[in-house]
């Protein structure tokens, strides 16, 4: 029997900024656009990952495949999975990724189910249905727990988060009352946010695709950091003015990738037969506390991004130019 439980968080910490990143250093960096063979054309190159020698690119609006694998660090051309459609094996909302363990773990937001798939042997053994999820809202994000748990968004309105099973759903977090005039599913599609998990500490970091918000949750406590930028709260999507794109932990630091240009500039770009360029430029890096540390300038923007710890490099994906890689020297 399915079970449904809602609770609400056990402590919160705000921590509001005028500017926040206004005083902390800046490092303004170039990236480098290696250019290879055979890959197809992604339409809209939208996140990248690593695990080991190879790595893992998510086309958001692919025809065919949604996910290309390539080998790591020369980035040539090995499989693709994940086919739009929904047959066995087959995707109909992609979502970010996770990798973890040597394994790729993939959501389709659409049919609530987990995918799962070993990356260790280069080849493509296929993907295998680990998990399905009952009547589960579209999801943005999510991340894996352990080998059964897994957080994911609630674009419902009920709560901030869901930690679901195969039997259970729980509600973590009440949705911020600051979001006035909002409720319901409209209340909660536009705090849709990304997340990354890191396992050492046992917290997640979220970040708001509108607004300019950070959240830290604790998991051992269930206790939460929340971290407002100048832009405020999400409000609605016809008058945000900053968002996030992508947060990755980096041992016990959190990179969040942002921008500020407000969809009035960007109609104006249009208005103007510019090209809108889609991503962030900058790299907001904060501590586990929330608190901003540097803020990282990159010359391109991306939609998405890797940290290779080993070499210390920021990888990113941008669908602002033919071959989407960037690859940028951290200090």
């Amino acid at each position: 029997m399915k079970k449904n439980l809602l609770f609400p968080v056990l402590a919160l910490v705000i921590l509001s900024a005028c500017s926040p990143d206004a005083g902390t250093p800046a490092v303004y960096l170039t990236g480098i656009n290696p250019e290879t063979e055979d890959v197809p054309y992604m339409r809209f190159p939208f996140r990248i990952g690593l695990s080991d020698s190879v790595a893992v690119m998510l086309d958001l609006a692919a025809d065919s495949c949604f996910y290309h694998v390539v080998s790591y660090p020369d980035f040539q051309y090995l499989y693709s999975l994940g086919k739009r459609g929904n047959g066995p094996g087959e995707i109909i909302l992609p979502t970010p990724f996770q990798l973890h363990g040597g394994h790729l773990f993939l959501f389709d937001g659409n049919r609530s189910n987990i995918f799962d798939m070993n990356l260790s042997g280069k080849q493509n053994t296929g993907l295998e249905d680990y998990i399905h999820f009952n009547d589960l809202s579209t999801c943005v994000d999510f991340v894996r727990i352990d080998d059964t748990t897994f957080l994911m968004g609630d674009l419902s309105g009920r709560n901030r988060l869901l930690r679901v099973t195969p039997q259970t759903r729980t509600g973590i977090l009440d949705l911020p009352g600051e979001s006035a005039g909002e409720n319901g599913a409209d209340h909660g599609y536009i705090w849709r946010s990304y997340m990354d998990m890191n396992y050492e500490l046992n917290k997640v970091a979220l970040v708001t695709q509108y607004g300019a918000v950070l959240e830290i949750v604790d998991l051992n406590d269930w206790s939460v950091i929340r971290t407002v930028g100048k832009a405020g709260f999400p409000r609605s999507a016809k008058q945000h003015v900053a968002e996030y794109y992508d947060v990755k932990w980096r041992k016990n630091d959190i990179y969040a990738l942002y921008s500020d240009v407000s969809e009035t500039e960007s109609n104006r770009q249009r208005a103007g037969d510019q090209k809108s360029l889609s991503g962030g430029d900058r790299v907001h890096v904060f501590d586990q506390n929330g608190v901003m540390t540097k803020t990282y300038h990159l010359d391109v923007p991306i939609n998405g991004f890797t940290i290779d710890e080993k070499n210390n490099l920021l990888i990113g994906i941008s669908s602002n130019s033919d071959w989407p890689v960037y690859i940028f020297k951290l200090d």
